[in-house]
C-alpha cells in the first residue's frame, strides 16, 4: 500500500507527542512492507528523506516581521497555497492510495484537504489536540477549562485573548477557524482517529459526525523501553511547564505532604520547560519546598539521563487542569514499570486501570492530590506492583500489532469508498 503520512514537523526535535506518534506510524508501516510518502515542511533539524524536495519552504509564525509581512505570514498560516502545490507534485510522482494527516496548523494548513480530494485520496485525519473546535487548541483559557467557542463563536478568542494573550495573535486564529468552516473544510476528512473517547464524544458534541470517528490509541515501540523496578526516593513530572499543567497543584500537594511529614525522605522532579517555569521556582519558594523540589529542565527523550529518570521514579505524575488528551508521557512511564498518578479530566483516565496501574485524583484539588501521593509512598510494595500492572496495561492499549491491524483496516475502508 502508499500511504502518505503528513506532519508538519519532520524532527523529533519539535512538536512534542503528536511528532512521536506520527515517526512510530512511519516506521510500523515500513516494517510491515508498505510504501510510506512523507510530506512535511522544511526545517534545518529535519531527519533525511527521499521526498524532502517537496516539502513546504520554512518558515515561523513568531518571527518578528514589519507589519505588511505579517499581514502576508498570517494568511499563509491560515490557507497555505505552497503547500498545495508541493503536495500536488508529490501526489502526481508517488500516486498514494491514502493520507494520513497528523499535524498541519499554521504551516501546511487544512487548504491541502482540497487537494487530497480533487485527486481522489481519502482522507484520515488525527485528533491530537482540540484545535478542530477551539482555535487555540486546548479548551483552556484564563485559568480554566473553556467551550465558549461551541456553536462556532470564535470571537470569544478575540475577546478573551486565547492565544499567547495577544489580540491580534487570537484575531488570527480567529478568522482561521470562521474561514475553514466557512469553507467546510473538514467536511472533506473521511476518518478521524481519536486516541481516547473522551476525544470522540467532546469534539462529536460540537457538531462533528460520531459515525466518522474511529477510537485509535497511540502506539508504543516496546524494543524501546526496558521495565525497571529498582526504584530511588523521588517521584517525577515529564513534560510542558504550562499553566494548564496543573503544576501549582502538585506544588500546594507538595507543601501539604511536608507539613504532614508524608513525603517519607522523596522528592518531585521536575522534567521539561516552558513559560511558567519560573512562576513555578517562585511558587516554591514561597511553599519553603524549594530543597524538595529539583527542576531538571528539558532532558531529550531516550537519552541515558531521560530513560534512567523514567526508570527509577517511584511514580510520575500528570496533575492537568484541562482536557488532556492521551499524553505519550503518561504511556512511557508504565511502559518503563513506573506507575502514574492522573487527575480525573480529559482521556487520561482512560489509560490506567485506578488502583491498580495508577490513581486518579481530583483535578485542581490539593489536599486529594497529597492523598493519592501519600498512598503511593506509604507502602512501596503496593506501589511496586502498581509498576508491574502499569506495564501490562500499556501493553494492552499500546499495542503495536492491534494498533497496525486497526489503521490498515480503517485504511482499506476508506479507500474501498473510493473505488
Amino acid at each position: 500500500m502508499r500511504i502518505l503520512q503528513i506532519h508538519k514537523y519532520f524532527s523529533r526535535q519539535r512538536g512534542g507527542g503528536s511528532v512521536s506518534a506520527f515517526f512510530e506510524t512511519k516506521k510500523l508501516l515500513e516494517k510491515k512492507g508498505h510504501q510510506v510518502i512523507v510530506f512535511s515542511m522544511q526545517d534545518e533539524s529535519n531527519e533525511a528523506s527521499g521526498y524532502s524536495r517537496y516539502f513546504v519552504s520554512h518558515f515561523d509564525i513568531n518571527q518578528t516581521k514589519n507589519f505588511p509581512e505579517k499581514i502576508k505570514l498570517a494568511l499563509r498560516s491560515i490557507h497555505n497555497r505552497e503547500a498545495q502545490k508541493k503536495l500536488e507534485q508529490l501526489i502526481q510522482d508517488t500516486q498514494p492510495e491514502v493520507a494520513h494527516i497528523h499535524n498541519i496548523y499554521h504551516y501546511l494548513t487544512p487548504a491541502i484537504f482540497s487537494t487530497l480530494k480533487k485527486h481522489n485520496i481519502p482522507i484520515v485525519f488525527k485528533l491530537s489536540d482540540y484545535k478542530i473546535i477551539c482555535p487555540n487548541y486546548k479548551l483552556f483559557t484564563k485559568g480554566k477549562i473553556c467551550e465558549r467557542c461551541r456553536g462556532g463563536k470564535y470571537y470569544n478568542a478575540v475577546r478573551h485573548k486565547c492565544l499567547k494573550n495577544s489580540y491580534a495573535v487570537s484575531a488570527v486564529a480567529m478568522l482561521e477557524a470562521y474561514y475553514h468552516r466557512w469553507k467546510k473544510s473538514y467536511d472533506l476528512i473521511d476518518r478521524f482517529l481519536a486516541p481516547s473517547n473522551f476525544m470522540i464524544e467532546k469534539v462529536s458534541s460540537f457538531g462533528f459526525p460520531r459515525e466518522k470517528m474511529i477510537l485509535l490509541r497511540n502506539v508504543l515501540n516496546f524494543s524501546n523501553f526496558q521495565p525497571s523496578f529498582a526504584k530511588e526516593n523521588y517521584f517525577a513530572y515529564v513534560g510542558r511547564i504550562s499553566e494548564e499543567k496543573g503544576l501549582n497543584t502538585l506544588l500546594e500537594a507538595i507543601a501539604i505532604l511536608q507539613k504532614e511529614n508524608n513525603l517519607f525522605n522523596h522528592k518531585l522532579l521536575i522534567v521539561g520547560q516552558g513559560p511558567e517555569e519560573e512562576n513555578l521556582k517562585k511558587l516554591a519558594r514561597q511553599l519553603k519546598i524549594e530543597k524538595l523540589v529539583k527542576f531538571k529542565g528539558f532532558l531529550p527523550k531516550n537519552s541515558p539521563e531521560w530513560v534512567k529518570l523514567f526508570q527509577k521514579a517511584r511514580f510520575t505524575v500528570l496533575p492537568s487542569i484541562w482536557y488532556d488528551n492521551s499524553p505519550v508521557a503518561i504511556s512511557e512511564s508504565m511502559a518503563f514499570g513506573t506507575p502514574v498518578v492522573v487527575s480525573h479530566l480529559g482521556g487520561t483516565p482512560e489509560m490506567i486501570e485506578d488502583g491498580k496501574s495508577g490513581l486518579i485524583f481530583q483535578a485542581g484539588q490539593a489536599d486529594d492530590l497529597a492523598e493519592k501521593i501519600k498512598t503511593m509512598l506509604s507502602d512501596l510494595s503496593a506501589t511496586g506492583k502498581m509498576g508491574e500492572k502499569a506495564v501490562e496495561r500499556v501493553k494492552e492499549i499500546n499495542n503495536e500489532e492491534k494498533y497496525y491491524q486497526k489503521l490498515i483496516q480503517v485504511y482499506q475502508e476508506v479507500i474501498a469508498k473510493y473505488k
